[in-house]
């Protein structure tokens, strides 16, 4: 088994974790989160008694990243270690792999799942887990699948029922929720706080791995000479120009460049060895994936909010790197990056005025936002009886959007595992065709139906 040693920073943002209390760590991309949730998880297991720990992520790709970077290297020679997504063929075992395993790796949705599933081979509790790591945990937020778990951990506090587990979520930025003032922004973290169930300001940042030099992300290629040295470098290499022109002529056959899962293991894997060094991606490339520092970062036409902005500027990690955006002068794209920066600076405003709470003050304001986000779930799941009681399944009709002819009632769908609607009228193929030859390459495990009446994509 690999040592794993922390460096200074991450020693000092993981020791409440080590405390057991629970906490959220705050570092941005690249800065080793993941590492100090092994390191914690690697204590966990060594001095709790019975320990069991579930390592949730929001992405079917992180849950084989995490599993074979970095907690089978740290923990796998003595631990039983297992990883399970909606792409493993063992989630119908779930139950029975998380009593027999000392660490389960596995998307959130695949937890969800076995909690309201009261099938012994599947079905699992919170209080099978003596820790919780929550991947991403700024996504903790409305209807996500983190907070219905985390809905029911606050449930199962508020009735005592048996030992809970103890909380660390891991995020680049909290962010602000789309607030521009300062209050707002605040409430925000505190929300976030609230959401991942913390008690006491135990939010931690490591300031000496901020301070690193940060190149600003609004400024044009044009108006920057090392962009434009490094863009040279690129035009003089005709394939690479031919995969910017790519970009530049169609954005949605760009998309169809889109890998699957193995494959794209593979690219990330060639180009962390410099067998490659061009990678054109969509958005997935902003949070988890493991691509490693890199000289320059460029996103074209995107339209994203500062958390993801932020995740996307912390690639750029090599010496002398570059973040780069490519964008009409004056464009929304470039007023959306200024956004941003503003809404990325008013996130460490608010984390700062979070952390200078007394103890006394943040409980207080934890307690105030815990009952109005509870009002706020009461008339929620109140709204949603009323529309669900409105209406039977077989009054809602669904109608092709291209002709208005009825395809099928709300009587023939089903869900399975709480996730994929599927039609189950055999007739409803009567109404429709299904196309999978010409589905666009970006949308790989989808078909296009249209209409047998209209011909037009329902």
């Amino acid at each position: 088994m690999m040592d794993c040693n922390l460096r200074p920073y991450q020693e000092e943002v993981v020791q409440a974790a080590l405390r057991g209390e629970n906490s959220i760590i705050w570092m941005p991309t690249g800065g080793g989160k993941t590492r100090a949730a092994v390191y914690v998880t690697k204590k966990h297991l060594e001095t709790t008694v019975n320990a069991k720990v579930a390592v949730l992520v929001n992405k079917v790709h992180l849950v084989d990243q995490h599993f074979a970077k970095e907690f089978k290297p740290y923990l796998g020679s003595t631990y039983k270690i297992t990883a399970i997504s909606g792409d493993s063929n063992e989630k119908d075992l779930f139950g029975c792999l998380v009593k027999a395993s000392d660490l389960v790796i596995c998307t959130a949705q695949i937890l969800e799942n076995a909690l309201i599933n009261m099938e012994e081979e599947k079905h699992v509790e919170l209080t099978d887990f003596t820790l919780l790591v929550i991947d991403e945990c700024h996504h903790t937020q409305k209807e996500s699948v983190y907070n219905k778990i985390m809905g029911r951990y606050v449930e199962k506090k508020v009735r005592k029922e048996g030992n809970l587990p103890q909380i660390l979520g891991l995020t680049a930025s909290p962010g602000t929720g789309g607030n521009k003032q300062l209050d707002k922004a605040v409430e925000h973290v505190l929300q976030v706080c609230l959401n991942v169930h913390i008690k006491t300001c135990l939010i931690k940042e490591s300031k000496q791995h901020n301070n690193r030099k940060q190149t600003e992300a609004f400024k044009l290629i044009e108006e920057n000479r090392k962009q434009t040295e490094a863009f040279k470098l690129i035009e003089e290499n005709r394939k690479q120009t031919e995969a910017f022109k790519l970009i530049e002529e169609n954005r949605k056959q760009t998309e169809a460049l889109k890998l699957r899962s193995n494959e794209q293991k593979e690219t990330i894997k060639h180009f962390r060895k410099g067998i490659l060094n061009l990678l054109i991606s969509t958005s997935v490339a902003e949070e988890g994936l493991d691509i490693p520092e890199c000289n320059l970062v460029v996103r074209y036409g995107l339209l994203t909010n500062e958390i993801a902005q932020q995740q996307a500027s912390g690639r750029a990690r090599a010496m002398n790197s570059v973040y780069s955006v490519v964008a009409e002068e004056g464009g929304r794209e470039i007023r959306r990056e200024l956004t941003n920066e503003y809404l990325e600076s008013l996130t460490a405003k608010a984390i700062d005025q979070v952390q200078q709470m007394s103890p006394r003050e943040f409980r207080l304001k934890i307690s105030e936002l815990q009952q109005i986000t509870v009002m706020s779930r009461i008339q929620a799941e109140k709204k949603k009886d009323e529309r669900e009681q409105r209406y039977s399944p077989g009054q809602v009709q669904f109608q092709c959007r291209g002709c208005f002819l009825p395809v099928c009632s709300g009587e023939d769908l089903r869900k399975i595992e709480n996730t994929h609607h599927v039609n189950i009228n055999p007739e409803f193929e009567c109404t429709c065709i299904v196309d999978r030859d010409n589905c666009p390459i970006y949308s790989l495990d989808r078909v296009i139906v249209y209409s047998r009446h209209c011909f037009q994509q329902m």
